[in-house]
């Protein structure tokens, strides 16, 4: 809204010559302004010499019973991000595939390697029951009769 000062006024009508859609109007050597035509552009303002026209913004008063608009707060939520894969995670991949090859092929091998020294290991000692019999040394007993008797009480118990 554009008020003039009256005091300050000397009707010049140099603001009545700059408004766009003729609110003022100068009358008995004082400016009047039209609140009804005025739009608020305050070209008025800037053109009065003297400084007698105010700009002066009034506050909109909000209507009864209607509810202003104010919008909510806006939850965001947001996903951590994922841990960085450490170098165990990696190498797990790479540990399964060598330990299925281990499974496949080596441990295959290994079993019969370990079976068959067992198997002549067991016939070094059973190759002479006469040996034994007679408490000659054999080459699984050790000192002579000994680690036989050890033997044959581990095999006793288990």
């Amino acid at each position: 809204m554009v008020y003039v000062d009256v005091d300050k006024c000397v009707g010049c009508g140099v603001c009545a010559e700059a408004c766009p859609v003729g609110a003022i109007t100068v009358v008995g050597g004082k400016a009047k302004v039209d609140q009804g035509k005025c739009t608020g552009c305050e070209a008025c303002v800037e053109a009065c010499p003297t400084g007698a026209m105010m700009a002066v913004r009034e506050p909109v008063a909000e209507r009864a019973g209607v509810p202003s608009v104010r919008p909510s707060p806006e939850v965001i939520r947001v996903k951590p991000q994922p841990a960085p894969v450490t170098s165990r995670t990696k190498a797990l991949p790479a540990l399964g595939a060598a330990l299925a090859f281990l499974g496949r092929s080596i441990a295959p091998r290994l079993a019969g390697y370990l079976l068959n020294a067992l198997d002549r290991k067991l016939a070094r000692g059973q190759a002479s029951p006469a040996a034994r019999a007679s408490g000659g040394a054999s080459p699984a007993s050790g000192v002579a009769g000994r680690g036989l008797r050890r033997r044959r009480r581990r095999g006793r118990r288990g």
